[in-house]
């Protein structure tokens, strides 16, 4: 069963969307981690005009320390959302060892969606790393974005 999500008056965001917004965030992560073994906080955006962009934050004021990095990139986000430049987001990220959080908003949808994973390490001098997917939890939680 397909959803549909309302976003701006005239456009509507469909289920195949919010799949590929979330397919390109964690793909992103999954890249990370095999070649660094770590990321910070990622950014995607799903543009009014349908296409996915992955956005890279450069902070130059004086930095908020009361608020963690996803607080901060969701009070960047906020705005364009609301001036309808963006339809969907995915913000993802390390939430705990082997878990990587990938938290998708649209208007009326909002969810938290775990992605469990294992790491398998070889090599001495040069690392590789090979990131194998396990089972995906989703956690509906308030939308802070939109």
């Amino acid at each position: 069963m397909r959803r549909h999500i309302t976003s701006a008056p005239g456009r509507t965001i469909s289920q195949d969307q919010l799949d590929r917004l979330f397919t390109a965030a964690l793909e992103a992560a999954i890249g990370r981690i095999e070649k660094d073994g770590h990321f910070h906080p990622l950014v995607f955006e799903l543009r009014a005009n349908g296409s996915i962009q992955a956005v890279a934050v450069l902070e130059t004021g004086a930095v908020d320390n009361a608020k963690g990095p996803v607080d901060r990139l969701v009070a960047l986000l906020k705005p364009r959302a609301e001036d309808g430049t963006i339809d969907a987001t995915a913000i993802v990220r390390l939430r705990e060892e082997g878990v990587a959080e990938v938290r998708l908003r649209a208007r009326n949808y909002s969810a938290n969606i775990d992605a469990l994973f294992t790491i398998e390490t070889s090599g001495l001098v040069k690392r590789k790393r090979r990131l194998e997917l396990g089972e995906f939890a989703s956690r509906d939680v308030p939308n802070d974005i939109f």
